[in-house]
């Protein structure tokens, strides 16, 4: 049997488990398919204030769990992802969200290949150094020579 679409698949099995977890949290309410889908997608943008390396979907810390109810009630008593956004960006600042908006996303993006190109200026400049400090392999003939060879080949 192949799976034609892992995408779906795997998306299916994360709203799956978010559902069995939330039912087994002891919490009454339940989330609708959309509201999961909504939740699923905001713990993956929000990243964990601890150590700010990983979405709070994944990361395990008190900060992260707290967080992942809170976007659960909020998402429950429907807010939008854009309110619950602001809500945490009003708390930790634009850092907690995985993709920055505006020029501070930019920035994220930019100075790594800026980054990157200083560094190959650097190498090949000091490639470029160590090549001109090697002596040339074949000295040149001295100019009497050279007049000979050409005096003897016809070559003036």
């Amino acid at each position: 049997m192949k799976i034609r679409q892992p995408g779906r698949v795997v998306r299916a099995s994360i709203v799956a488990l978010t559902l069995i977890s939330t039912a087994w949290a002891g919490e009454g309410r339940t989330l609708s398919v959309s509201q999961m889908e909504e939740y699923n997608r905001l713990t993956h943008i929000l990243i964990a204030p601890c150590c700010w390396r990983e979405p709070i979907a994944i990361h395990r810390s008190d900060v992260a769990l707290q967080m992942l109810e809170g976007v659960r009630q909020f998402v429950a008593e429907g807010h939008s992802e854009e309110e619950i956004k602001a809500i945490y960006v009003a708390r930790y600042g634009v850092r907690i969200l995985a993709d920055p908006p505006g020029a501070q996303g930019r920035w994220l993006y930019l100075i790594p290949v800026v980054l990157f190109c200083c560094a190959v200026f650097l190498a090949a400049s000091r490639l470029r150094s160590l090549v001109s400090r090697v002596p040339a392999s074949h000295p040149s003939a001295p100019p009497e020579m050279i007049t000979r060879v050409r005096m003897e080949t016809g070559n003036d």
